[in-house]
């Protein structure tokens, strides 16, 4: 039996509606006075817009006019310039009205209605787009949350620094810095897990001081705040250390003050630990991230709400929103011309995480086959700590 269709298919459903007079499949349609292409429906009739001009000006004008041939003249798109009276004669035949013809005041009415609502649909847009600026700007609570944050981050680190203009950073100061010196070929050779533990430990504790000083840390549950520092404490490290890197000279510059370069890690040690952060260092230059950018990215480091073992981690992670958002906003107002910055500054943290593991890794290594050469320090860190990305 044969099937009957009952009205349009899905697809036709779905398929947007397009006027026959803008579907151009089997060509435009013709206008009805002179048969050239329309443009649209003017005055009730299909028409083109040669048609629909000559219309609206005989009306608004009120001309009149002459047939020299009985008025039975062609009309069509040749000839419709040749006799007014015929094609306006046509015009009426065909259907299109005159009282749809606007006179010079009502045209007038006409104008003003549209720039009014011109005029509206802009200061929607505008107040759109204000509350959107609105949202995006630092609150005072931020901004009193991030100067927290920077001091803390400055007064909590060596800030070894190249001598550039470039060094003073960003808060109006020059930082405190401390003596660079090369180091020795006898030292990098003689260089053990012990002289690193040395060399690390004034670096630990500076970063316990500086999660002490974030806002909202010591109100965290105890052990959250011991996991979160376990879990930060080498990333803030590799930081700190990327941060003092000289891309001129291609050195890095440790805790200590001693200036090493990537060419003389022929040391074991010092290469296992010193490598992968060259490598960060390289990258993170690259971003020219500045001293306020550098403390806020070290206090998310901190405050992770993903750290497994933690026993609150909602009061984590609303501590950790507080400051990504706040974090957010600022480089919405420093960088407004380069969106992508936030982002590349979130993928740092993914490095950073990265490098910790492998250290990690190589650290229980060594625990396993010779666990007299780790220092107690290097222990705690990593103990019962997940790094997993």
């Amino acid at each position: 039996m044969e099937k009957f269709k009952f009205g349009p298919t899905e697809a036709e459903k779905r398929a947007p509606y397009i006027p026959s007079y803008m579907d151009l499949t089997n060509g435009p349609e013709p206008c009805v006075v002179c048969g050239d292409a329309a443009t649209g429906y003017h005055y009730r009739c299909m028409t083109c817009e040669g048609c629909k001009g000559f219309f609206r000006r005989t009306i608004q004008k009120n001309l009149s006019y002459y047939c020299k041939w009985n008025e039975e003249c062609i009309i069509d798109k040749t000839t419709r310039n040749q006799c007014q009276q015929c094609r306006y004669k046509k015009c009426i035949i065909v259907g299109m009205a005159p009282d749809l013809v606007l006179n010079e005041n009502q045209r007038k009415a006409k104008r003003r209605l549209i720039k009014e609502n011109r005029d509206k649909r802009s200061r929607e847009e505008m107040l759109r787009q204000t509350g959107l600026l609105l949202t995006n700007r630092l609150t005072d609570g931020e901004e009193g949350l991030i100067n927290a944050i920077v001091i803390a981050h400055r007064e909590t680190s060596y800030l070894y620094r190249r001598r550039s203009s470039s060094s003073s950073g960003d808060e109006g100061g020059e930082p405190e810095t401390k003596k660079q010196r090369s180091c020795t070929k006898e030292e990098l050779e003689s260089l053990t897990w012990q002289n690193l533990a040395g060399i690390m430990t004034p670096s630990i504790v500076k970063v316990v001081e500086f999660a002490k000083r974030v806002p909202g840390f010591i109100e965290l549950h105890g052990e959250d705040q011991v996991l979160l520092l376990k879990s930060c404490c080498m990333e803030i490290m590799c930081l700190r250390i990327a941060q003092k890197y000289d891309p001129e000279n291609e050195k890095l510059i440790l805790g200590n003050g001693v200036r090493v370069d990537k060419s003389e890690l022929n040391n074991g040690v010092l290469n296992e630990l010193v490598e992968p952060i060259f490598d960060f260092a390289v990258g993170l230059s690259r971003l020219e991230l500045t001293d306020t950018e550098m403390a806020l990215l070290a206090a998310v480091l901190l405050i992770a709400g993903d750290r497994p073992g933690l026993k609150n981690p909602r009061s984590v992670e609303q501590l950790q929103d507080t400051l990504l958002s706040a974090f957010q906003h600022f480089i919405n107002e420093t960088r407004p011309k380069t969106p992508v910055h936030w982002a590349k500054i979130l993928m740092k943290i993914t490095d950073l995480r990265t490098i910790s593991a492998r250290h990690a890794e190589r650290i229980m290594t060594i625990k396993l086959d010779r666990p007299q050469e780790i220092p107690q320090i290097f222990l705690e860190m990593f103990d019962d700590c997940n790094t997993s990305m």
